[in-house]
């Protein structure tokens, strides 16, 4: 016969371990919108306060802290702050955040919030021929490769889950960029011998 005070501490402990769950699930959801959100705002030049989102992930790292199992749920905030946070500083700081920077951010994460940097960074150059600035589009081509070059370094596909995939994407991103920009330059040669010859 099962002892009645085991039977009371095991359901207590399941449905604490469980309002716990949905805290740090509410909270990851909650981080994550806040990354999105400030990758659209920093694309359009907005003010962004990632303090307060890096506060959020400081609460959410205690939390999983509480229990083992939950640990995994703090992966993708943490991989959407880095992206957020390198994107801002390459676009404002001209600079890439280092690991160092992230104090608690797991290694994993790092790596694999940059590998997503990539994407954003395609958009900011498209934007940048958008409105005709070559110089700028150029430098964020520069900080893709370089990014690029830092996430190729690591072949560790058995502790970093989907870093192939990841440099798979980044791979081909980076690829149709080169001939997008290609073509941009090319076109802007052939606007200015056209410009010349009317000029004659």
């Amino acid at each position: 016969m099962f002892n009645e005070n085991e039977v009371s501490y095991l359901v207590k402990y399941f449905e604490e371990k469980d309002m716990l769950r949905e805290e740090i699930l509410k909270l990851s959801r909650e981080i994550t919108k806040d990354c999105a959100l400030s990758i659209r705002k920093i694309h359009k030049r907005e003010e962004v306060s990632l303090e307060e989102i890096f506060e959020k992930l400081k609460q959410l790292n205690e939390l999983v802290k509480k229990h083992v199992d939950f640990e995994k749920y703090a992966n993708t905030p943490q991989q959407e702050f880095v992206e957020a946070k390198a994107l801002y500083d390459i676009i404002f700081n001209n600079k890439i955040p280092t690991y160092k920077e992230f104090e608690f951010i797991k290694e994993e994460n790092y790596v694999l919030g940059l590998c997503d940097v990539i994407g954003e960074l395609r958009r900011a150059l498209l934007d940048a021929i958008k409105d005709d600035n070559k110089e700028l589009a150029e430098k964020y081509f520069n900080y893709m490769e370089e990014i690029y070059d830092f996430i190729m370094k690591f072949d560790h596909y058995h502790v970093i889950e989907n870093l192939r995939r990841k440099q798979d994407i980044s791979r081909s991103i980076l690829e149709k960029t080169h001939g997008d920009l290609v073509n941009y330059i090319e076109n802007l040669k052939l606007r200015e011998e056209l410009r010349k010859w009317k000029e004659e």
